[in-house]
């Protein structure tokens, strides 16, 4: 078995099978917000390592390159994320091969496998559901059972979207999510309806919450919510709301001043740019917010590029200065992500490495 480790002097590791996977990404984003997760409430550092298999005796064309364009893959997901939520650097990202037997991989060999790795040390694997092995597994034995059966690890399935296949509905992720999004439903609906008729606002009310949350609750949440997670974002969303509609309230101010302005001073553009989060809703929150916000108004977002555009100069400046991104990181991803580079820091780096580049040519 061979290792190519980063730091070794971690206090807890995070160990991610890589693997051809539609859930690949996900996985690896799941398992990075919970390495930092776990380092911002014990304080130790974190190791999270990605795992590949790789066979003595490989199949025929090129694996290495085929695992490489894998590990890359997985790699720039998690430091992605790692740089918006962990700017202190308290989690460590690291790669490591396991050398197997053969060709193609036994699903319980390479579990096998990591179960050496781990060396009695305690570690949490955590689980692609759509993990791929080339090999089958015996009857009776399967990777997650051998890794679930080992003292030394704490086994963990990422609670992601899974394509083309019917997930259970009595899961712990998806019993937590229907149970949320059912009280918060019916807090909402006993907010709204009052206690005119408390029998009848109590029926309906709780049939209301049934309903929407046996059809809302699998598309609400990306991931199962946590209790004291919940309680941390519901309290950075009370403070955003306040700034948004601060925003708003100034935004209209200017947009009203230019409108009333004998010229006219417009100078309406298009500007593409990366932002600085990650996830479906993250991204849909800030998008919404830009167009919500009088003066600039989101065209289009491609992965994680934006395409906005923005009426006046002072519009596109408070965009590329990231007032709003910034707390929309600090709504997702907890303080420490507002150090994360502005739009306009991070557009001068990209022009400074293409001159370099240039230079170097």
């Amino acid at each position: 078995m061979t290792t190519d480790p980063g730091s070794g002097d971690a206090d807890i590791r995070f160990l991610v099978p890589v693997s051809d996977s539609p859930t690949l990404d996900a996985t690896v984003e799941y398992a990075a917000r919970e390495a930092r997760e776990v380092a911002a409430e014990t304080d130790d550092r974190v190791a999270f390592v990605l795992l590949v298999p790789s066979p003595r005796d490989g199949p025929p064309g090129d694996p290495e390159r085929e695992r490489e364009s894998l590990l890359a893959e997985a790699e720039a997901t998690a430091a992605d994320i790692l740089e918006m939520t962990d700017p202190e650097g308290t989690v460590d990202l690291e790669r490591a091969t396991l050398e197997l037997e053969r060709y193609p991989v036994d699903s319980v060999e390479y579990a096998d496998a990591i179960v050496e790795f781990v060396a009695g040390e305690r570690h949490t694997v955590v689980v692609d559901p759509d993990h791929r092995t080339a090999g089958g597994s015996p009857i009776g034995h399967t990777f997650e059972s051998v890794l679930r059966e080992a003292d030394s690890i704490d086994l963990e399935v990422a609670p992601v979207e899974r394509l083309a296949r019917q997930r259970r509905f009595a899961t712990r992720g998806g019993l937590a999510q229907f149970l949320t999004l059912a009280g918060l439903s019916f807090g909402f609906y006993m907010l709204v309806g009052g206690f005119s008729q408390p029998v009848f606002d109590l029926v309906t009310g709780t049939a209301t919450a049934l309903v929407v949350a046996g059809a809302l609750s699998r598309i609400t949440f990306e991931r199962a919510p946590a209790p004291v997670g919940m309680v941390r974002a519901t309290a950075r969303w009370l403070a955003y709301v306040p700034y948004l509609l601060w925003q708003i309230l100034t935004a209209n101010v200017r947009i009203a001043y230019v409108v009333l302005h004998p010229d006219l001073p417009i100078d309406p553009s298009v500007q593409r740019f990366e932002a600085g989060v990650w996830g479906g809703t993250a991204t849909a929150t800030l998008a919404n917010s830009i167009t919500l916000t009088p003066g600039t108004l989101t065209l289009d977002v491609r992965n994680r590029e934006f395409v906005v555009h923005s009426l006046t100069e002072d519009a596109r400046a408070d965009l590329l200065d990231g007032g709003l991104e910034r707390a929309v990181r600090f709504v997702f991803y907890g303080r420490e992500a507002m150090r994360y580079p502005s739009p306009r820091e991070r557009l001068a780096a990209g022009d400074a490495d293409d001159d370099r580049t240039g230079e170097a040519a």
